[in-house]
């Protein structure tokens, strides 16, 4: 594991927005011990009526979990539940309330102190007032970059100049045996940001879609398919001595941190030239 030394002077972390962005999803989640019977028909009644200005669709999500035995040979036991989901009315971003974990994600992201931490801060002072879940057991916060540069692609090394020299090493010539050229790889690095936090990224050049355009959140412009060098960036604090209560003060501190561990990789991962020809 490599340790990533993070030094800001603002942990909340200021987003410009770029005209071309190339974030296509960016996903919250923060787990907690099993609600006791889930939520209650009053308590999902209580979440629609707080969040009705931001995310007014409501719809029921249906999710199965499969259970494997290890021990003996069993069948498989699937176990159906159902959760809220709450979105906005062009579907682009979506709330998910589960009997153990919230999920906030969205597709129009436009900034972490602009738009998506002031949405978080809602969802999550709602859930502690309705539910008061009884701690926190994980935050992460996963943002996924198609990173598209009109005729480049084809060629792994065609991102050279693009993005960080580092992340192209796969495809360096000296790698490469004769008469064999890379076309594709996916590389995966996970980093100790602090203590009980970690940075997981995986990257490469790719074809097609990292997000599904067609998924339940609705992706609000598609480019055509084709080449394009893939950012997954999933921050993470994990409790590991003690469960800490569930406070949205405190698990929007977590936020921030890991928040920034993801924005900090980014702005080595990408380049001034990227910037200025394709983001700006």
């Amino acid at each position: 594991m490599v340790t990533l030394l993070v030094i800001a002077d603002d942990l909340s972390g200021h987003t410009p927005p770029f005209r071309n962005p190339p974030l296509v999803l960016t996903v919250l989640e923060i787990r907690y011990p099993e609600i006791a019977g889930g939520l209650s028909d009053d308590a999902v009644a209580a979440m629609k009526e707080a969040v009705q200005d931001s995310l007014p669709i409501m719809a029921t999500q249906i999710e199965q979990q499969v259970d494997v035995a290890v021990e003996v040979p069993a069948p498989l036991q699937v176990t159906q539940r159902t959760a809220p989901r709450f979105c906005t009315r062009d579907q682009a971003t979506a709330l998910v309330v589960r009997h153990d974990a919230l999920v906030l994600e969205t597709t129009a992201y436009a900034g972490w102190v602009e738009h998506f931490r002031p949405l978080a801060r809602q969802v999550i002072e709602t859930l502690e007032r309705i539910c008061a879940p009884d701690g926190v057991l994980r935050i992460g916060l996963r943002y996924i970059d198609e990173i598209r540069v009109p005729n480049v692609g084809d060629e792994p090394e065609d991102w050279d100049g693009y993005i960080n020299s580092q992340l192209l090493a796969a495809a360096a010539a000296e790698l490469r045996p004769a008469g064999m050229n890379a076309t594709a790889w996916q590389g995966r690095i996970q980093y100790q940001t602090a203590a009980s936090h970690a940075l997981t990224v995986r990257y490469g050049p790719q074809t097609g879609y990292a997000v599904d355009p067609e998924g339940p959140t609705r992706r609000k412009s598609v480019h055509p398919p084709g080449p394009y060098f893939l950012l997954d960036s999933d921050a993470f604090w994990t409790s590991e001595h003690e469960i800490p209560e569930f406070a949205a003060d405190g698990i929007l501190e977590r936020c921030d941190r890991v928040h920034q561990a993801a924005s900090d990789f980014f702005k080595i991962a990408v380049t001034d030239k990227l910037r200025v020809e394709v983001f700006d």
